[in-house]
């Protein structure tokens, strides 16, 4: 009984759709309407059909475009063993597919031909309802192919989630976290922690450990392996191997927010060589800008309006921790308040050496670079610096910058790359004079702002002023000094005690560093 109600359902539906389509009136009943040769008359389409074509025709172009082998995004021109797993998966069933639709339209054309009303005195066939061998066989045949195809997935998948392959050399882990709407990448074996570039040796497994610290996102980079859900509070698992050495595109493939469509990223699969240098790279100190020189401008600028939220010091021992707990500090902070001060920001450092702006939106260069820092909104809609960074705080919501400083700034960005002079030169000023305006600008700087914006610490903005009245009996280098060389003995209301100890600085750089602190009013 609920077979037939079915059929006479699907019956009625077939016969709206034609009615709706060919503008025919539905026939109720055929069973109980006499024969008429107009019942087969060719029906005609309700909308012109030369016009239809001329449209369909560049929209099927642009689509098959799509999936050329050479698109930056296409999963056919396949650089690695888990994306080139799922390309021959998908063109398996696809040959099915293609197989199943042929032979099905094929039966349909031939039988509307060979069984055509040729003249007006054919009779309307005998009515016949159901056909038990023809049902039972077109029910099995559905059957094996979904079995057919069920084998090879089930068996790319068990192997894609059987964690990496440890036989092909030895595997990079990586932390990849997704924020609104940028990418950060963790590499805890090397203690190092970047943004928006991911860097991977040629023919080495990688393991990533997915993170998202807001909203869902997913993680993909259609060349090289498939897409993995990050999701807050649920880390996912996933690996893949890069086989060529290029750039390729990466992607949110998770609506997350009103920047979904410009969350992307770069993978530079590199030589072995390449990527060890690039590592080194990461843990070598960028020259420090000459006083006087626009980078020494633009740095000053940078502390000023923008060090609480960015890093761009994550070089030296110990940073990278800072930088994983400043983070975190950063991300609390922002849902703690209800006007919120400072967010999580990517990772600035050699902020110079990267090739992309913007979350892999536009090419980096100096006015590019401007653009962005004086209105983020003119190149990527929804961003969280825009919307809480105090120096964005004006009626149009542009930077509260002259020209002269958001090129100062852009310029000093530019210039962090890996210095090969820095670390010998370091070394050599070893015993002279420390500028503890540096020794500010690479330790504190992403927690404290120089202005008396409160960031994951209190803003300095008179701190020397203010020191000397804090604690009885101590003037302000001492409680400053103290502060440094003991951050839980004096801990200011409203802030967490995960300032670390600084007595690894040295005596030298301590005392520049509070003759600095003392200077910002």
């Amino acid at each position: 009984m609920a077979g037939v109600r079915l059929s006479k359902l699907l019956t009625f539906i077939r016969r709206y759709l034609l009615s709706v389509l060919f503008k025919q009136k539905p026939v109720k009943n055929t069973q109980h309407v006499p024969y008429s040769p107009q019942m087969h008359r060719v029906l005609k389409l309700s909308f012109p059909l030369r016009p239809a074509i001329f449209l369909l025709v560049p929209v099927a172009i642009a689509l098959l475009a799509a999936c050329t082998p050479d698109n930056n995004q296409s999963t056919f021109g396949t650089a690695g063993p888990v994306a080139k797993s799922q390309a021959d998966l998908f063109v398996f069933i696809f040959w099915i597919a293609a197989i199943v639709f042929v032979l099905v339209e094929g039966a349909i054309i031939y039988i509307a031909i060979r069984y055509r009303q040729r003249s007006d005195s054919d009779k309307l066939p005998h009515q016949t309802h159901g056909n038990n061998k023809l049902e039972i066989t077109w029910t099995i045949i559905p059957v094996f192919i979904l079995i057919i195809i069920a084998v090879p997935t089930l068996v790319g998948i068990w192997e894609q989630q059987n964690g990496v392959p440890d036989d092909q050399g030895e595997v990079l882990s990586v932390v990849a976290t997704g924020h609104q709407w940028w990418f950060e990448f963790q590499y805890p074996d090397h203690e190092v922690v970047t943004a928006n570039e991911l860097h991977i040796p040629v023919n080495r497994p990688v393991a990533f450990k997915l993170e998202s610290q807001d909203v869902i996102h997913s993680f993909w980079v259609p060349k090289i392996a498939g897409k993995v859900d990050m999701i807050p509070l649920n880390d996912n698992y996933m690996w893949m191997i890069g086989d060529e050495v290029g750039t390729f595109y990466g992607q949110c493939a998770e609506f997350c927010g009103i920047a979904h469509a410009h969350m992307r990223f770069r993978v530079i699969v590199d030589t072995e060589e390449d990527f060890q240098k690039w590592i080194a790279g990461m843990h070598t100190p960028a020259a420090n800008p000459v006083a006087g020189s626009a980078e020494a401008r633009g740095q000053t600028g940078f502390l000023t309006n923008c060090s609480m939220c960015h890093t761009t010091n994550s070089t030296t021992p110990g940073s990278y921790a800072r930088e994983t707990d400043a983070q975190k500090a950063r991300w609390d902070t922002w849902i703690e308040e209800e006007d919120p001060k400072q967010v999580s920001a990517p990772n600035l450092t050699h902020f110079g050496t990267r090739t992309t702006l913007a979350a892999g939106l536009q090419d980096l260069n100096q006015q590019s670079l401007e653009e962005w820092i004086d209105d983020p909104s003119a190149l990527k809609i929804g961003t969280r610096m825009q919307k809480h960074a105090a120096v964005y705080d004006t009626a149009d919501g542009t930077a509260k910058l002259t020209p002269a400083e958001v090129s100062d700034i852009a310029t000093y960005l530019l210039s962090l790359k890996p210095s090969a002079d820095a670390a010998a030169a370091a070394a050599a000023s070893a015993g002279s004079d420390v500028d503890g305006e540096t020794v500010f600008a690479t330790n504190c700087s992403g927690c404290h702002s120089t202005t008396a914006d409160a960031g994951t610490g209190p803003g300095l903005a008179g701190v020397g002023d203010r020191a000397g009245s804090r604690v009885d009996g101590l003037s302000a280098d001492e409680y400053i000094e103290q502060s440094l060389r003991d951050p839980g003995a004096y801990v200011v209301d409203g802030f967490s005690p995960i300032m670390p100890n600084w007595s690894g600085l040295g005596d030298e750089s301590i005392d520049a560093l509070v003759t600095y602190l003392k200077t910002l009013k």
